[in-house]
């Protein structure tokens, strides 16, 4: 989602994968191709925004860079962030569930204890694996996608992303030190950035039990041949 300004160096923000810290940070010394939060393009997209970011010249970047994460981990963060932000995200994936809740005044909500405490009840209580089967299946090429309600990109395949021979990809184990080395590769100071914490986690992920985690897995299965 961010190009350096010689259009030579790309980076493709995967949701739930440091994207948005990436994205301030290589914002400053790159070209951001979304100029706004919750948007993750893919490379052809990103590419095609690019174009229409530099109308008239060529867009063929030679080095282009994404995170990889632990697929079990990525989807715990995605709970977790999905729970404390996405309140009515959660109230039109489970409707029958919050009969008699008025919805929250924003999508997006910063605050947690912002929310009405009914309906932080029982957005607790959902169970991880229900918001799984809620998911829609994975994306097959050349099938068409079947919209659901509640906002759900942020659960999406990384493969979706990652799954393109021209991207480098980097651990998320490693984010930090990996995010510098893209700093140097943008043409930054890789060394003295100061790198922020966007959309962190609050508190600690949730813990999935062996065959909670299997299924996490089963459903991430193209994630885990990256």
């Amino acid at each position: 989602m961010i190009i350096s300004h010689d259009r030579k160096t790309l980076f493709i923000g995967v949701p739930k994968n440091g994207s948005q810290t990436a994205r301030a940070v290589l914002g400053q010394i790159g070209v951001d191709l979304v100029g706004e939060m919750g948007r993750h393009p893919t490379l052809p997209e990103a590419i095609r925004l690019a174009e229409e970011q530099f109308p008239g010249k060529s867009i063929s970047p030679t080095a282009i860079y994404a995170f990889w994460r632990d697929p079990v981990e990525r989807f715990c963060s995605a709970i977790e962030f999905h729970k404390r932000c996405l309140p009515n995200s959660l109230m039109q994936l489970f409707p029958e569930r919050f009969v008699g809740i008025e919805r929250h005044p924003r999508w997006f909500e910063p605050d947690p204890n912002a929310i009405n405490l009914d309906m932080r009840a029982v957005i607790d209580s959902v169970p991880p694996l229900d918001i799984l089967a809620a998911l829609p299946p994975p994306l097959v090429p050349g099938v068409l996608r079947q919209p659901r309600g509640g906002n759900l990109s942020f659960y999406r395949l990384q493969s979706e992303w990652l799954d393109d021979p021209r991207v480098t990809v980097l651990p998320f184990a490693d984010y930090e030190a990996g995010l510098r080395e893209i700093v140097d590769w943008f043409g930054g100071d890789g060394v003295s950035v100061e790198i922020p914490q966007i959309n962190a986690a609050a508190g600690p992920l949730c813990e999935l039990s062996m065959y909670e985690a299997e299924a996490v897995r089963a459903y991430y299965a193209g994630d885990l041949q990256l």
